[in-house]
């Protein structure tokens, strides 16, 4: 099937003091970079967070900064002998993601085989979070698809827009916790669900400004 989502096939990325050189620009049209530092997933059959690149687990008692107006959304589309295709932006510079419709790719018939056995849908809606350990000032990106993942990143952004009204310079601190829910069907049982627990705030010009230029880390490899 052809693939029909030239129009939307770039990451949108934050602009620099305001507005993008031309130089920028095109670099970031033919080199997207999304993730800052290094990976970082919710291991939900070990109920903890872990870095993607080495699996060891984050320590319960490091507190991060959020950049959450650095957040970015949209959809990923992995595909098997080719970089990804992104429909991607930052959440606060005012992207928008598109309907899934307006994508392509709507026929089940054509998706292949997930792991229940069942067609997947090849674009899964995406969420970049980036954090900055409070002690070692080093940058890390949450990256989720699951629908807990995007709750509890949207649950922290909630926070934040209540903190955008009251002093729009402090961003929130947070530690990254485990809480979870009994499922309706009684054969899966509990399941373990990423928090991002308020601890406190920092001022917005202590967390360093993330290296989001085309030479900055860039995964292309499925975050889980």
């Amino acid at each position: 099937m052809a693939n029909d989502v030239q129009p939307y096939n770039r990451t949108t990325l934050p602009a620099v003091n305001g507005s993008l050189s031309g130089v920028q620009a095109y670099l970031d049209e033919v080199a997207p970079v999304s993730i800052v530092g290094r990976m970082v997933k919710f291991n939900h059959k070990q109920s903890n967070f872990i870095t993607t690149d080495d699996e060891a687990a984050i320590p319960e008692e490091a507190t991060f900064i959020v950049l959450c107006d650095q957040t970015m959304i949209g959809w990923v589309k992995f595909n098997e002998d080719a970089p990804p295709d992104r429909v991607m932006g930052v959440l606060y510079d005012g992207f928008r993601m598109p309907r899934r419709e307006e994508l392509g790719d709507t026929d089940p018939s054509l998706w292949a085989t997930g792991l229940d056995g069942k067609p997947a849908d090849p674009w899964q809606h995406h969420q970049y979070l980036v954090l900055q350990n409070t002690e070692t000032a080093e940058l890390f990106t949450f990256v989720t698809s699951s629908a807990t993942g995007r709750r509890a990143v949207g649950n922290l952004l909630h926070h934040f827009n209540r903190m955008l009204r009251s002093n729009a310079n402090e961003l929130p601190v947070v530690k990254l916790k485990t809480g979870g829910f009994n499922h309706k069907d009684e054969r899966i049982g509990w399941v373990p669900t990423p928090v991002f627990a308020v601890v406190g705030r920092a001022p917005r010009d202590s967390a360093t400004k993330p290296d989001t230029s085309p030479g900055g880390d860039m995964s292309d490899a499925i975050p889980f």
